[in-house]
This record gives structure tokens, sequence and C-alpha cells, in this order.
């Protein structure tokens, strides 16, 4: 197992970091470091053709290496990170605020992440 430099404490942000920088070589991220277009604070809009099919990729992606388990509502997964369970991925398949699927993603450290993707269709 080799060390990461930064002097983290745990694996837990570091494993969904390395599902992130993993996935953006199919999913480009902008300048903050997060993936798709900036349509409020804290929301990002992925643009896809299948905008169902893109979000189970995108946790099935991001879920890597995390305990996973279903939502206490029923509506959706949570692949949590490290033993302190800090860092996150949540899947829902109908959010709440327009109905599209979507991704919650957390992970704390020097450089923190918190924000969701909503995937809508390609126009």
């Amino acid at each position: 197992m080799g060390g990461g430099a930064g002097g983290s404490y745990s694996t837990s942000s570091s494993d969904l970091s390395a599902n992130v920088k993993a996935l953006s070589s199919k999913y480009p991220l902008d300048g903050a470091g997060k993936f798709g277009f900036k349509t409020q604070d804290n929301v990002q809009n992925v643009e896809v053709d299948n905008p169902a099919e893109a979000a189970k990729y995108f946790f099935s992606a991001l879920s890597k290496g995390g305990d996973v388990s279903s939502l206490k509502n029923g509506k959706g997964d949570i692949a949590s990170f490290g033993s302190s369970k800090d860092a996150y991925v949540v899947y829902r398949p109908s959010s709440s605020s327009d109905g599209s699927p979507a991704i919650s993603l957390k992970i704390p450290g020097k450089n923190p992440l918190d924000y969701k993707i909503h995937f809508v269709k390609a126009n």
C-alpha cells in the first residue's frame, strides 16, 4: 500500500477522489473540479442522451471501494468511504427538486467538494 502526499489521516476521501479522477477521463471536470456545468450554488447539470443510464453509470464508477447501502427512505443508494464515512456519494433516481436523476458528492479535505449533479437530456 502506498501513501499519498497531503498527510491525509484516512483513505475516505482519497478513494472517492481516485474514483472522480478515473471518471473524469470520460466526463471532464470544470475549473472547480466538478462534473457538468453550474446551474445554481452547489448544483451542476450534466447533459446526456440518457439521464437515467448516465446517473447509474456515475454511481457505479464513483462508489467503487465504498460501503454501499440503500437510503433509509428506499429512494436511492449511498456509498460511504472510510471509517468516519465523511466522504460519500448518493444516487437518487429522481431528485425532489426537478425529478431528474441526481448524484450528491461530498469529499472533505484540503480541497473539499460538496455538490449535486443533475442528469438532464441533451438538447
